[in-house]
């Protein structure tokens, strides 16, 4: 994409009291740094397909998202960035003060809400076909952002990490919705750790999406776990805010409440209960969205 990001992201060396007692060495793939508005999984997801629609002079694409979504912010920003008119399709009302979809505006992407029944049918819904049908030469880019292009862009961690100085990670840990990020891991030709994906949904068919997109690659070395979503999809509690605020304040790595904090949530209560050899070397796969972190307080705002 024609933006200025910080490639390759760093890889930063963790202090935590908890890893010094139980000798784990914890690394962090800061891709939140990639880019300030196009972060994380999303700069990579986006990059390749963003690059082939220019390439080929499509310059509409059209996607779909909640009202805080992360992939919805960043699409946003990387085409206001490439010159590509965005059409967001978005479930269910449209509330503009919100900060993602305010910002999605402001960067000129065009949102149109959709029936919350519409919108889990995508392209199968009618109401959904006609809004793509008012935009016959825009290409759709699935919701998350996940197509081979997609994971063809994430496989690139592994590329960036094996240049590092550190010893072959034990596992890769990332937190997972959609699962195209795991999957991304899963194709690479240079995976030879273990991948952990935490699931920030209550669902459990997390494994199946990622083996399918995956091709069913390295399928024996995935590991989902389900028992830290908090509730399900962007549910929170007083005790996952209180983790996070306790964790930025011993490491200054930020985090956010829907994706990241509740991985990091789950790696560490796995260490702290002995699920890793001493010794063992890791490495979390930070996936960014942290703008997520300004809609938590705008709601928090409301529920007061």
């Amino acid at each position: 994409m024609d933006i200025e990001e910080q490639l390759p992201s760093p890889l930063q060396s963790v202090s935590h009291g908890l890893l010094k007692q139980k000798n784990i060495h914890l690394f962090i793939k800061r891709d939140d740094l990639i880019h300030d508005k196009v972060s994380g999984n999303k700069y990579r997801k986006l990059k390749y397909n963003l690059t082939k629609l220019k390439s080929e002079g499509i310059l509409q694409v059209i996607s779909f998202g909640g009202a805080f979504s992360n992939h919805i912010h960043a699409l946003a920003a990387a085409c206001q960035y490439t010159q590509i008119q965005a059409i967001g399709i978005i479930r269910g009302e449209l509330d503009l003060n919100n900060p993602t979809l305010k910002y999605c505006t402001e960067a000129g992407m065009i949102l149109i809400p959709v029936t919350r029944g519409a919108y889990r049918l995508k392209e199968k819904s009618l109401e959904v076909q006609r809004i793509i049908d008012l935009y016959p030469g825009a290409a759709v880019i699935p919701e998350g952002g996940t197509n081979e292009l997609a994971l063809y862009g994430v496989g690139e961690i592994l590329d960036e990490i094996i240049m590092e100085p550190i010893p072959t990670p034990d596992y890769f840990v990332l937190a997972g919705g959609t699962g195209g990020t795991t999957a991304g891991l899963l194709n690479s030709d240079n995976l030879a750790s273990k991948v952990i994906c935490f699931s920030a949904l209550k669902s459990d068919h997390l494994q199946h999406e990622i083996l399918r997109l995956a091709h069913n690659r390295n399928e024996h070395l995935l590991i989902v776990n389900h028992d830290y979503h908090f509730g399900g999809y962007a549910k929170w509690n007083a005790e996952l805010c209180a983790f996070i605020d306790q964790f930025e304040t011993e490491t200054n790595i930020p985090l956010d409440h829907v994706y990241n904090g509740k991985a990091m949530y789950g790696l560490m209560d796995l260490i702290e209960k002995n699920y890793f050899t001493e010794g063992s070397n890791i490495v979390y796969i930070h996936t960014g969205g942290l703008q997520g972190k300004n809609g938590l307080t705008y709601m928090q705002q409301k529920l007061e």
